[in-house]
């Protein structure tokens, strides 16, 4: 199993980088590889979302279930795409300059990734 945490600081307050965060069709607006995102289905606190973007020069399509634990973690499984299985977190922490996020992803070391050109 391949772990990658990524963290960052971000200077707002924590209910407003979970919102942002968690608006997925809005993603397009600031991940630039994304050119297009669709919640498919949506009851109560978890969804299906699908994306459709670029990754090295190839059109690539996502499909991943995700689970919004407000106001604090967002978990999602990619069920289709290049990593396959592929589970995230998204964990959101009060700091004093504002909010700490904290991406983790734990994939296969056999999956395949794509490379670009």
């Amino acid at each position: 199993m391949i772990k990658v945490e990524n963290a960052i600081y971000i200077k707002a307050k924590m209910e407003r980088v979970f919102s942002v965060v968690s608006d997925f069709e809005a993603w397009p607006q600031f991940v630039p590889m994304y050119k297009e995102v669709k919640v498919v289905e949506r009851k109560d606190s978890k969804m299906v979302i699908e994306r459709k973007g670029d990754v090295g020069g190839r059109e690539v399509f996502w499909r991943s279930e995700v689970e919004l634990i407000p106001p604090d973690l967002i978990r999602s499984r990619q069920v289709i795409g290049p990593i396959p299985d592929m589970e995230i977190e998204w964990r959101f922490e009060e700091v004093e300059e504002g909010t700490e996020v904290r991406v983790l992803h734990l994939f296969n070391s056999k999956t395949p990734f794509i490379h670009s050109p």
